[in-house]
This record gives structure tokens, sequence and C-alpha cells, in this order.
């Protein structure tokens, strides 16, 4: 009798376990679609296709804005990441809204990271050459267009170029 009482136990468990491993095997198999559905819902970029054959003449170049303290301003950038390929041509959209209820005049101040990015990408348009006009409550879209090198080095594989609005 011990040994059937032993007999059920043993089969239990590995039934217990089995539905274990199954379950398991479900939630790897579940995992890519519900992180695809997670990344859209929190706005998280995934991977691009045009970076899927990245190689050493490409880089992704990523947007980033900020506004200085108590300017009642607001900047997104529409293109937050693009790719850019050696020696081509990278236009970025960016969308200004001044909040405000009197007109501004603003400036946006450019920096690279890393630093030595600057000297890869030559601005031939940019809305941070010339101070920007605002009405109030007026949202203006306006644009940088990069020229990139035709060569890149290798291991700088991203660069980030910030905008941060000023008063002018």
């Amino acid at each position: 009798m011990n040994a059937a009482v032993q007999q059920h136990a043993n089969r239990r468990t590995a039934i217990r376990l089995g539905l274990v491993a199954a379950a398991m095997f479900s939630f790897g198999y579940v995992l890519t679609p519900f992180y695809d559905v997670l990344c859209r819902a929190i706005g998280l970029d995934r991977a691009r296709p045009e970076f899927a054959t990245a190689i050493p003449t490409a880089l992704r170049l990523e947007f980033d804005t900020n506004v200085a303290a108590g300017l009642p301003v607001t900047i997104e950038a529409i293109d937050r990441v693009v790719a850019a390929k050696a020696g081509g041509l990278v236009k970025a959209r960016f969308r200004i809204a001044n909040t405000g209820d009197t007109p501004l005049t603003i400036r946006a101040i450019p920096s690279f990271a890393p630093v030595r990015a600057a000297g890869l990408l030559q601005k031939l348009e940019c809305f941070c050459f010339d101070a920007l006009k605002l009405a109030a409550h007026e949202t203006r879209d306006v644009t940088v267009v990069l020229l990139v090198a035709k060569e890149l080095p290798e291991e700088l594989g991203a660069a980030t170029l910030s905008y941060t609005l000023q008063p002018a």
C-alpha cells in the first residue's frame, strides 16, 4: 500500500512539473508580442528597419529637446530617431509652441553628444541659426537639415543632437 501511495504522489508531481514546463514555454512564446504591445503603449522606440543592416557607414541619430526654466514654450522632436548614412542628408522636424499669452522671441541652442559628433554632422539648415518670434499660442513646425560626413568612425554607433530653447 505504501508503494502505491508513493507511486501516486510521484505521478502527481510529474504532472505538476509538466504543467509548469508547459506554462513556461507558453510564457516565452507570448513574450515577444506582449513586449511589442507594451513598447507601443509606453512609446518606447523599438529597433527601426533602417538600422537592421547597420554597417559602419550608418549612424543612429537621436534628437533631444529641452526648455529653459520658466519659459512658456514646448518643443517636441517629431522625428526622434533617424538613420544617418555616411555622405547623406538628414532632415528632422520639430514642433515648437508658445503656450503663453504674450509673443516671445526664443533661440534654440544646439549641443552634440558625444562632442566629436559635431565634426561629423554639418548643419545646412537649422531653426537654431536665427531667433524665432512666436505669437501668443502659436505653434510652428521647424526643421534641421544635416550633412553627414563621408566617413564615420566604426565605434560611433549613435549620436544625440539636443536643442535647448532659451529666451533671445
